[in-house]
């Protein structure tokens, strides 16, 4: 006969009480024995990171200062194959060499403007049809009571089409809650965000205004981001160019990176970085010496590809190559050069 073994004391406890065995936390524990992953940094800023699997990055800035421009370049990275594509030089995205999905909601933008959005990225990649894995989705027709629900459905979805998430990027993080001064509604908003990171073993790239008249990110979802968030990138704008600065980083001191300037070319359409905004003087003494590089790279019926043309510009100004593409970018912005049918570059002359 089979004799059944009695509780002990400690379990009778349990049963009676409801207390628990410290074993029953052992998954939340960390120790130095167990293994972890190691969320390499996704987005990376002059080789600190900005945004890693798992985490919540932030991108804030008052309206209609670049915000957007500065997510379409992100966004053209984690859908590189190659890790090529027309971005920011101090800005690397590890390629989506597996063509994992790139989710991108937007609540703000008109459907015509996400479309203008969209058509800007493919740009970048040199591409002309919008890629299988990239889902750009505007919600605006939704009820705000249905933005995280449907948000959730799309991740599923996309993960199991695509076998994974490269990144999710949520351009208004602050409509998803009717009011980002609610603690409740504002903590349970950035832990949803946070548990789709994880999920997903992906950033999740949230962007937000600041309060009117404030450096400060918007009510108290602004502050909870700040607290929860794996970087924080803040940008401004001073006429017509942007600059992008790193507020808050966990993993990088915030003087070990510089600005990132940008502006929007009519030619490309769309932004392109640029020198530093210099004293008025000074700037148009820098720029002088911009333009009287361009005469003299593109002399005569001098035509030049894209490559060549930032090499020559760069040996004449004794400039490393990335500080060439910079003056190669602000050429064309002040139409002193321009892209013929051909696809070569010459002086404009008009």
């Amino acid at each position: 006969m089979e004799v059944k073994k009695l509780p002990d004391s400690t379990e009778i406890m349990q049963e009676l009480t409801g207390v628990k065995n410290l074993n029953d936390f052992d998954h939340l524990r960390i120790t130095a024995e167990k293994d972890y992953p190691n969320n390499v940094p996704v987005i990376t800023w002059d080789g600190s990171g900005i945004a890693a699997a798992g985490n919540i990055t932030a991108i804030s800035a008052a309206p209609k200062v670049g915000k957007t421009a500065f997510s379409s370049v992100l966004l053209a990275g984690a859908l590189s194959l190659s890790g090529i594509y027309d971005g920011f030089n101090e800005i690397e995205v590890i390629p989506n060499t597996e063509r994992k999905a790139v989710i991108h909601m937007d609540s703000e933008q008109s459907e015509y403007d996400q479309q203008y959005g969209v058509k800007t990225i493919l740009k970048r990649l040199g591409e002309d049809t919008t890629p299988d894995n990239l889902l750009s989705y505007n919600i605006r027709q939704l009820s705000v009571n249905d933005y995280k629900q449907f948000t959730d459905d799309v991740c599923e979805a996309a993960y199991n089409e695509f076998g994974g998430i490269h990144s999710i990027f949520i351009d208004g993080g602050a409509d998803y809650i009717t009011s980002v001064n609610d603690e409740e509604q504002a903590n349970t908003l950035v832990e949803s965000f946070t548990h789709l990171a994880i999920k997903y073993h992906c950033p999740v790239i949230v962007v937000i205004h600041l309060n009117p008249n404030s450096d400060k990110e918007r009510g108290h979802l602004g502050s909870h981001l700040q607290r929860q968030c794996y970087g924080l990138v803040a940008i401004k704008k001073d006429g017509d160019t942007s600059t992008a600065e790193p507020k808050i980083m966990r993993k990088a001191g915030l003087s070990d990176l510089q600005p990132i300037h940008f502006k929007y070319s009519k030619e490309k359409g769309y932004h392109l970085p640029v020198d530093a905004p210099d004293k008025p003087a000074a700037n148009i003494k820098h720029l002088n010496k911009i333009e009287q590089v361009a005469k003299d790279v593109f002399s005569g019926q001098t035509s030049l590809r894209h490559g060549e043309a930032i090499k020559k510009i760069a040996k004449a100004a004794l400039l490393k190559e990335d500080a060439g593409k910079k003056w190669f970018n602000t050429m064309l912005l002040h139409d002193w050069i321009y892209k013929g049918e051909d696809g070569l570059y010459r002086l404009n002359n008009g």
